[in-house]
């Protein structure tokens, strides 16, 4: 899925970045939300000079690694000076050391210079804090520029979010050049007088804390503001994803424990073989080594998320129904927390057990058990599916395991995959079939990749 996020990924600000990587995470339960982000993906679709300029809008935000803008919806109060009325004290005291000037110049001379002394000691102290937060106000002060822009665009206004970007909008417009930015001795005259005024009387730091403040009062303002750049920026992702297919289509929804799918085919393949069918039952889909079974579950599994989270899937035709994808696939053993590969699987496995007690599940599970010996895994297999099957859940498991599909055959319905084996290669079409795998490659594969004619040779007269 790392892969399948980069793939997408063509967000122009990281706040849509970050919203991707997460609406990725949430499939939605209900299709109210996922209508609406179809509503303005068709406008976009529809409205190519208004789509160039949100782009554009969104382009000049741009994106800055490490922005630390995330840190403000959820932790805010870290971001506060304690004790803000030291700092309203403080920048009134050169005011007060000025006054001493009328009854004694010199003395007031030595107040103005301490004033200034304590005030920059407390401004290089605190601003140490302030330039640790300067990215994610720098970025929240282009974020705003992008808001302004975008509300801007008239034609806009109408579609769902713009008017909870408006308004949230209209919140936080106030501080539009004012938060603090990062600040340097240049040489240039004016620039370095304020830079002295400002540490005079402590202009950044007292702004820093009076605009966190108001970021910790509107927080969930603030945060309805960052999901509406986000989604903005998300759709015209999805909008560019959907253009670098060769097919795409927008999934159907029903209630029904069943997966219809037509052109099917896996988003990171350069030159897929596509698959239709329709899986109204638990099934077991077997065949040889490398023949297909694991790139078309997992197929299947990527379609169903990107259909409850973008909606968008890599086929001519998809409808599902709204369900947890659950899978048990690439598993790998955890030297760091000490479980061995079989340990991993068990408690993959135990993970899509107590799930599908909770909610509607369509599981994936490849090669289950593969980490045990052949007697235990088949009956630990066949016990699982066989509960798997009573709940209120599709089971698509692919498995070497021919063995499975005669004692599950009143259960489970039976794919698979196959090739055409002749004595120079072996050719693959990539295609599901009805029925149980009869064919096995391993030891051909063995002969094409090189071994020692004596080892295949064996190798044949013991299978």
């Amino acid at each position: 899925m790392d892969k399948v996020f980069r793939r997408i990924n063509v967000c122009l600000t990281s706040i849509g970045e970050e919203y991707l990587y997460n609406c990725l995470h949430e499939l939605q339960a209900e299709p109210s939300r996922l209508l609406e982000r179809e509503k303005i993906i068709d406008f976009f679709t529809a409205n190519s000079e208004e789509r160039l300029a949100a782009q554009f809008c969104l382009a000049k935000m741009g994106k800055v690694k490490y922005n630390r803008l995330a840190s403000l919806i959820f932790n805010p109060d870290t971001k506060l000076f304690n004790n803000p009325l030291i700092y309203s004290f403080l920048s009134v005291l050169p005011l007060f050391s000025a006054l001493t000037l009328l009854y004694s110049i010199p003395t007031g001379i030595i107040c103005i210079i301490l004033s200034f002394l304590i005030n920059l000691t407390v401004y290089i102290k605190s601003r140490r804090k302030v330039d640790v937060e300067i990215p994610a106000i720098s970025y929240f002060a282009s974020a705003l520029y992008c808001c302004k822009k975008l509300c801007g665009i008239n034609s806009m206004g109408s579609l769902p979010f713009m008017t909870e970007l408006k308004s949230k909008y209209g919140i936080f417009k106030s501080l539009e050049g004012k938060l603090p930015h990062p600040r340097t001795i240049t040489g240039n005259l004016m620039e370095d007088l304020y830079e002295y005024i400002n540490i005079l009387f402590l202009i950044d730091i007292r702004n820093y804390n009076k605009y966190t403040k108001m970021i910790i009062r509107y927080n969930n303002d603030f945060h309805s503001l960052y999901k509406a750049i986000g989604e903005i920026d998300l759709v015209l992702c999805v909008l560019s994803f959907r253009k670098s297919l060769p097919i795409f289509s927008v999934p159907e929804f029903h209630k029904q424990n069943a997966i219809e799918f037509e052109e099917l085919f896996h988003p990171l393949i350069q030159s897929p073989v596509k698959n239709t069918g329709t899986l109204t039952n638990d099934c077991l889909i077997t065949g040889s080594n490398a023949s297909g079974k694991s790139t078309f579950i997992k197929a299947l599994a990527i379609n169903g998320i990107l259909a409850q989270t973008i909606h968008s899937s890599t086929a001519k035709k998809f409808r599902t129904r709204f369900s947890m994808i659950v899978t048990s696939m690439a598993m790998r053993d955890d030297i760091l927390a000490g479980d061995s590969y079989f340990i991993v699987e068990v408690k993959s496995l135990k993970r899509i057990l107590d799930l599908v007690q909770k909610y509607p599940c369509i599981c994936y599970i490849d090669e289950i058990l593969r980490g045990t010996n052949t007697t235990e895994r088949i009956a630990s297999s066949v016990a699982v599916l066989e509960h798997l099957h009573v709940q209120d859940c599709l089971c698509v498991v692919a498995s070497h395991d021919i063995e499975l599909t005669n004692i599950l055959g009143d259960k489970y319905d039976n794919y698979h995959f196959c090739e055409q084996i002749t004595d120079d290669e072996i050719t693959f079409d990539y295609k599901l079939k009805q029925g149980a795998s009869r064919t096995r490659n391993a030891i051909k594969l063995l002969k094409l990749m090189g071994y020692n004619s004596e080892i295949v040779k064996r190798a044949e007269e013991l299978s």
